[in-house]
């Protein structure tokens, strides 16, 4: 067997007081590693969780997959759908006369769209 890192001495006593030192010193190690992991989990749990988009568009089904309805983030009817800004939605109601706002959330309502 080739000679360890660092020479041990002969006697027993010693390797049996480098034993126990290393035992004590692993137990710190395990102590440490254990607090650590708890502060991390305790950091991932206060983390916010992010908040629903601002808006959605919600795409149809088919080869195409082309935008079907708009919603506002806060509207719970659909679960399907793409987070989107507030210019692509906009976009997408002024440029394809197929795609309909949500009934029930009134996203072109709240982008202005019925004011003008």
């Amino acid at each position: 067997m080739p000679e360890p890192l660092l020479p041990l001495p002969p006697a027993l006593d010693q390797l049996l007081v480098i034993r126990r030192w290393l035992e004590l010193t692993l137990a710190r190690v395990d102590e440490k590693i254990s607090a650590v992991r708890a502060a991390e989990e305790e950091q991932a749990r206060r983390r916010p969780l992010p908040g629903p988009p601002d808006w959605w568009i919600e795409y149809g089904i088919g080869a195409t997959r082309t935008p079907d309805r708009v919603h506002t983030g806060a509207c719970r009817v659909t679960g399907r759908g793409r987070a989107a800004t507030r210019e692509s939605v906009l976009e997408v109601l002024r440029t394809m006369p197929s795609v309909i706002a949500c009934p029930l959330c009134r996203p072109d309502s709240e982008l202005g769209l019925l004011d003008s």
